[in-house]
């Protein structure tokens, strides 16, 4: 019978993709090490650089744009529930806006989400896309001005 070791565990589990401390700590909690072990593994593993939620935060959001794009303010929460650091997610939401526009993601994702839309009243579709686009994170100010943009565009009216 093999014996667990966590710091193999916790190993495996960052080759696989980064994770937070948080991220890391509740799996080995509930793989059944011990907090003392728990506290060992972690601190080796901030000390080789290999668990670092500051650069977890920016490679999450820039995968999150690549991949889904999403708001900064879902990206917020989404950080907080990864049990990120209020500083640490403010530093890296400040970055991200000041190198990256969220219109054209956000337009991009409207347009087609418009063509399911096309059938309903353009208040309802109007109202439907607006809600879309906050669930998906994004803030008052650019969903209002996606929709100016596609009434532009006569693709909402």
């Amino acid at each position: 019978m093999r014996t667990f070791n966590p710091k193999a565990y916790a190993l495996r589990l960052l080759e696989l993709r980064g994770r937070s401390v948080k991220d890391v700590r509740d799996k080995l909690k509930v793989k059944g090490a011990s907090p003392a072990d728990i506290k060992l593994v972690i601190d080796d593993l901030l000390s080789l650089g290999l668990l670092d939620d500051e650069k977890f935060a920016r490679d999450w959001i820039e995968n999150r744009q690549h991949f889904r794009p999403t708001g900064v303010v879902r990206l917020r929460q989404e950080l907080f529930a990864k049990g990120i650091d209020r500083e640490i997610v403010d530093q890296a939401i400040r970055e991200y806006k000041s190198n990256a526009d969220e219109f054209p993601a956000a337009l991009d994702l409207a347009r087609r989400k418009m063509k399911l839309y096309s059938k309903l009243e353009p208040d309802t579709a109007r109202r439907r896309l607006a809600g879309f686009l906050a669930r998906r994170g994004y803030e008052v100010s650019i969903v209002l001005k996606v929709l100016k943009e596609l009434l532009k565009e006569n693709i909402l009216e």
